[in-house]
């Protein structure tokens, strides 16, 4: 954003983040996650002709849904995230530069990411929406965000900081709270890898923020090479 648009013809790796020994860890857990991802229909490349999930649970008349999906790989696909996380934190490249966490924080994510360990659970705990109608693809580098909790029995409406990813019609939130206010929360049963039983939430393109960031992302964009 504010910047000349520019074309990336293979994604937003860093080459210059790891050894080739770290190079080989990170392969094998984005392998792996990628088939699992594409087991449930998480991302669009595992939907084949499909252009609506068709396992969720819509109210009527709402662009809204649920789906409960289970699977006890759940906490290695945290690793996975995990490893997106640190990656996007360490990396010097300018397109993650919004992505700025503790010194602490980022060596803590390393060594879980080395050891393959997800514990604790609560430590940047995360939680998955998908679109759930096929849109215009695209991937757009994580940004810190906040999120809107709505007022539940008990519970006013509050904001949640978030480091917010997006790839092929998947959306994480990681929670950037400490590990005792989650514990306080009642939103833990959400979390990837808390459960065999994962709900995660669905919004159809057309009424999704991705749809109307994507859009003023390319409206400036054109503005900005125009007047240049």
């Amino acid at each position: 954003m504010g910047r000349n648009p520019i074309t990336r013809h293979s994604s937003w790796y860093d080459n210059q983040l790891v050894t080739d020994e770290g190079e080989k860890i990170l392969s094998a857990i984005d392998d792996w996650a990628i088939k699992k991802l594409r087991e449930h229909h998480l991302v669009w490349s595992g939907w084949g002709p499909r252009v609506a999930l068709p396992d969720i649970r819509t109210p009527l008349g709402s662009d809204w849904g649920v789906r409960v999906v289970e699977d006890e790989d759940w906490p290695k696909l945290r690793l996975f995230f995990l490893s997106l996380l640190w990656r996007a934190a360490a990396s010097s490249r300018r397109e993650f530069s919004d992505v700025r966490l503790s010194a602490d924080d980022v060596e803590r994510l390393r060594v879980m990411v080395l050891e393959g360990n997800v514990e604790p659970k609560l430590f940047y705990p995360v939680q998955l929406i998908q679109i759930s109608t096929i849109g215009q693809i695209n991937n757009q580098t994580p940004f810190i965000d906040k999120k809107k909790i709505p007022a539940v029995e008990g519970v006013t409406e509050h904001e949640v900081p978030i480091v917010r990813f997006y790839f092929d019609g998947l959306v994480a939130h990681f929670d950037m709270r400490s590990e005792q206010e989650i514990k306080d929360s009642e939103a833990k049963s959400l979390y990837l890898g808390s459960e065999h039983s994962l709900t995660i939430p669905t919004i159809s393109y057309e009424a999704s923020f991705q749809k109307q960031n994507l859009e003023a992302i390319m409206a400036e964009a054109e503005n900005l090479a125009g007047r240049r």
